[in-house]
């Protein structure tokens, strides 16, 4: 009888830890001078959730399944027009962030916004939760960090040859941050994707690694 209840505790154990191990990837957005900072502290610090209350704390960490640089994922902003996009994604290992963190989908609808596990509906936002403050080591579980790289030389609006000074404001504000990105993760090896647009479609690997040298050169006053 005692053998029975151990292996029915094994089952269930091992039964656990494999719907731990079903997330898939995730994404976590954001700016570039914030992910910077993500990526030297290796800190992706929860914050207290919209849903949380003194009997019922819940501490967050916010990702998604959209792998789309959308305009109204919930980031803090920079400033001039390409700043008010996410323009960093982190890559990130579902499966082994749940070995260690709780993760749910959640959406913030009304009420608690928690899904019941008998729902079907799919719901792109996914949180690491906790009942206390946490940090996530980001290196650990970091997939491939993604760059937002829209940037097209300024060009003549129209026929009085005015320019598109924004597009060449943006690209001088955010290239050093950019590159800054980007040398981190090289020397750390973590594979980089860039992205042509906000549909998060990525350049093509046979011209990535021209593009990435010329955004370095760039900084160097080369």
């Amino acid at each position: 009888c005692i053998i029975f209840i151990t292996m029915i505790k094994l089952v269930d154990l091992l039964k656990e830890i494999n719907e731990g191990k079903q997330v898939g990837d995730i994404y976590h957005y954001t700016t570039f001078n914030n992910g910077f900072k993500i990526l030297q502290s290796n800190q992706l610090q929860s914050t207290e959730a919209a849903d949380s209350t003194r009997a019922n704390p819940i501490y967050a960490v916010s990702f998604t399944r959209d792998k789309k640089f959308y305009n109204n994922h919930n980031i803090g902003f920079d400033v001039s027009t390409f700043g008010q996009r996410p323009q960093v994604r982190f890559t990130v290992d579902g499966d082994k962030l749940s070995n260690k963190y709780k993760i749910q989908p959640y959406a913030q609808i009304g009420g608690s916004g928690r899904f019941e596990k008998e729902q079907e509906e799919f719901e792109a936002e996914e949180r690491a939760v906790s009942n206390k403050l946490f940090t996530i080591s980001i290196l650990t579980y970091i997939k491939s960090v993604d760059i937002l790289v829209e940037y097209k030389k300024p060009h003549k609006k129209d026929l009085s040859g005015e320019y598109d000074f924004d597009e060449e404001y943006d690209y001088r504000t955010f290239a050093p941050i950019r590159a800054e990105i980007i040398k981190f993760a090289q020397d750390k090896n973590i594979p980089i994707n860039l992205i042509v647009n906000k549909n998060g479609d990525p350049w093509p690997d046979k011209v990535k690694d021209t593009l990435i040298q010329k955004i370095l050169n760039w900084v160097k006053g080369k």
